[in-house]
């Protein structure tokens, strides 16, 4: 069974007419899954990984996690980190649970 969840990330930045040269855009990315967390790297797709949000819009990232047949544990936490970059740049830590039934 595949589970599917989204994250919306939005550029509130308004243009202003004295903004000339300023960055607008704001960029994001996700880190993969490092090896350490072997079978579930490829348990969890990210689409799209990183990509531009313009100014007063929202990108819509999906994470779909598969868990894998070899998986023998029935509760997982893993973890990537998200990356903003616009006039500063931000970083979260996005944490994923899953309970595994059946």
């Amino acid at each position: 069974v595949t589970v599917t969840e989204t994250l919306e990330i939005g550029n509130c930045r308004v243009v202003k007419p004295d903004n000339k040269g300023a960055k607008l855009t704001g960029d994001y990315a996700l880190d993969p899954l490092k090896a350490d967390y072997g079978p579930l790297v490829k348990a969890l797709v990210v689409t799209p990984p990183k990509g531009v949000v313009e100014p007063g819009n929202n990108a819509t990232v999906t994470f779909q996690f598969t868990p894998p047949k070899e998986l023998t544990e029935t509760q997982v936490q893993f973890n990537t980190l998200l990356t903003l970059k616009g006039e500063t740049i931000e970083q979260y830590r996005v944490k994923f649970v899953a309970q595994i039934i059946g």
